[in-house]
């Protein structure tokens, strides 16, 4: 894969793929679904501001090792080739985004039954995407270096 160095790369897309900046963003999901729910602004721009900053409280990580950091870096694969290019992601995007309006909908209708199983469900889904992208990212690092496995590069367990 190749570096980037622009300033979007630098300030958001390399604090993203920290571990960190992932998993607190998949946890920023149900804060949304319940400030909405409970119609909280307080709770609701606090969640935004949050989801907004997010990336820039993270360092970029050290390696790919971390699982959340080959999903980011999946998303970048993913975009830099175009929305369009794979349609497994693109039609994963699309089946997914009525998931996540369905559960809004249902927090803004206080309809707890439906806003849990539609949270339960968006997280699921979110989840079945991420790994989509860690397998997205490892076939496109395979094709820029192929031949090369974790044992032969020195990354893979050592013991340490």
């Amino acid at each position: 894969m190749t570096q980037r160095s622009s300033p979007v790369d630098r300030f958001f897309w390399s604090r993203h793929e920290n571990p960190g900046s992932v998993w607190t963003l998949v946890g920023a999901y149900p804060m949304l679904v319940l400030s909405v729910y409970r119609r909280d602004r307080r709770l609701l721009v606090g969640t935004l501001l949050f989801v907004a900053v997010n990336p820039l409280l993270f360092s970029p990580p050290a390696d790919d090792r971390a699982w959340a950091t080959r999903v980011v870096r999946g998303e970048r694969v993913w975009l830099d080739r175009g929305l369009r290019s794979s349609r497994p992601e693109t039609a994963f995007a699309v089946l997914a985004a009525p998931v996540y309006l369905y559960t809004l909908g249902a927090a803004a209708a206080r309809r707890p039954v439906r806003t849990a199983l539609g949270a339960v469900v968006s997280v699921v889904v979110m989840l079945a995407f991420f790994d989509r992208m860690v397998r997205l990212y490892e076939d496109a690092s395979e094709a820029d270096d192929p031949g090369t496995d974790a044992a032969a590069s020195g990354t893979g367990d050592d013991g340490e």
